[in-house]
């Protein structure tokens, strides 16, 4: 979600975890900042050195940001961009659309609504950002009562009419889309299970098509992970679960597909 020189986030238009462990997956903390009882979808910047996640309280969420100072990372605060409203990346709520800001060396700027070519509904969320800044999203299809995601490329400035992201069946639902840099991989949640959410899968580019999922399996899907970032490495994925923060390891996946 965190670009280099930008950082885009939804915002919503209204207002003691069970152990969890599976091959690949490491628990997330980054010394002790991160509380799983109220923080999750961490986004690092592409140098690993700042982190951004949502922190719930009580009825309010907000973006927060920590910063590494040697080998530790700083102590959380409210990012100066949120706030004021209900900010989140993401998380089921009445509604939410796309904002976007710019990080300057005065630091980052107000909130900009990305627009009604990217926001053209009220549940537009969880924004992946592509290497060339294409922009990945998933909008809600109240005709199909699934979510859907969609893709839009920056030219001139202006991001395009966005076209719909095929991955499997047409008609299933899909959650949280976190793509490659070079756009080879996307990582997402598919289908419906407890909870509402999918089970975590990866599909791999194929031409001009995406080649059909791969469900990351039982041990994995376990925790009923959701909210996947890539690392900054882009061979990690962080999520979020029932037991708190994990990082998966995406090595089995990426090295069968070579």
């Amino acid at each position: 979600m965190i670009r280099a020189s930008f950082a885009v986030f939804a915002i919503a238009l209204a207002t003691a975890p069970a152990a969890f462990a599976a091959d690949g997956a490491v628990p997330v903390t980054l010394d002790g900042i991160i509380h799983a009882d109220s923080d999750d979808t961490l986004a690092f910047t592409p140098d690993g050195n700042t982190v951004f996640f949502d922190r719930s309280e009580g009825t309010h969420k907000t973006v927060m940001v920590s910063q590494r100072v040697g080998s530790h990372w700083s102590q959380p605060t409210v990012a100066s961009f949120s706030g004021q409203w209900f900010d989140q990346d993401p998380i089921a709520a009445p509604g939410s659309n796309i904002w976007r800001v710019d990080h300057t060396a005065k630091g980052w700027t107000k909130p900009v609504w990305i627009g009604p070519v990217i926001n053209s509904d009220v549940f537009i969320d969880f924004a992946s950002i592509a290497g060339d800044n294409t922009l990945y999203f998933m909008r809600f299809n109240a005709a199909g009562k699934q979510m859907q995601f969609w893709r839009s490329a920056l030219k001139s400035g202006q991001y395009q009419t966005p076209e719909r992201v095929i991955l499997g069946d047409p008609s299933e639902t899909l959650h949280d889309p976190a793509v490659a840099l070079d756009q080879s991989f996307i990582v997402f949640d598919s289908g419906r299970v407890k909870g509402g959410l999918g089970r975590l899968s990866i599909a791999f580019r194929d031409g001009d098509h995406w080649g059909k999922p791969i469900d990351l399996g039982d041990a994995l899907n376990k925790d009923l992970p959701w909210g996947a970032h890539l690392a900054p490495d882009g061979r990690n994925v962080y999520v979020t679960g029932n037991s708190g923060i994990w990082k998966i390891s995406l090595d089995p996946w990426l090295k069968a597909k070579r």
